[in-house]
């Protein structure tokens, strides 16, 4: 037991933060293309707007793949958090899902009732397998603030975890 929470508390290893990353960027990415048909802009924003949603998966994937050793651990945290909240504000103000309209079968007049020909007539296209990317944006990037916030000590590499220090005193 003593054994699993110490495993638990190491730092993971570069090679699964990496992983972790490139993991989450897809997820994110996987969202956003199988949401896109139900994706729409509030307030009458134009439409390529929402082509910035794929901002936050290429940041995921070039952090993952290419491990940029650009910013201090500090800049790091508060750039991560930042990409959080500009999810979740995203997600409350910009995109909306739409509502998906199902061809609908109406009552003869007169009768009340469905005439059976009226059914064979009547043309239900499918609805392509969709995912509602407003709810799942905001949800990952609340999961991004806390990773940014709580866990960024965990999940820096070591290429970025003493970038920019400046040894001053050298200890024997």
């Amino acid at each position: 037991m003593i054994n699993l929470i110490s495993k638990i508390a190491q730092k993971p290893s570069d090679k699964t933060i990496r992983i972790t990353r490139i993991v989450f960027a897809i997820l994110i990415l996987a969202t956003i293309l199988l949401g896109w048909s139900v994706t729409r802009t509030e307030f009458g924003l134009p439409e390529w707007i929402r082509y910035i949603l794929f901002i936050f998966p290429a940041i995921g994937l070039i952090r993952g793949i290419l491990d940029p050793g650009i910013f201090r651990k500090k800049i790091w945290k508060w750039t991560v958090f930042g990409l959080g909240i500009a999810m979740i504000l995203i997600s409350l103000f910009v995109i909306e899902d739409q509502a998906i309209v199902s061809p609908t079968i109406t009552a003869v007049a007169n009768t009340g009732s469905i005439n059976i020909a009226d059914l064979s007539n009547t043309t239900i296209t499918p609805v392509p397998f969709t995912v509602s990317t407003d709810n799942f944006f905001g949800l990952y990037g609340f999961i991004l603030a806390i990773m940014g916030v709580l866990l960024n000590s965990k999940n820096i590499t070591l290429k970025n975890e003493r970038f920019g220090e400046i040894i001053k005193k050298i200890r024997i």
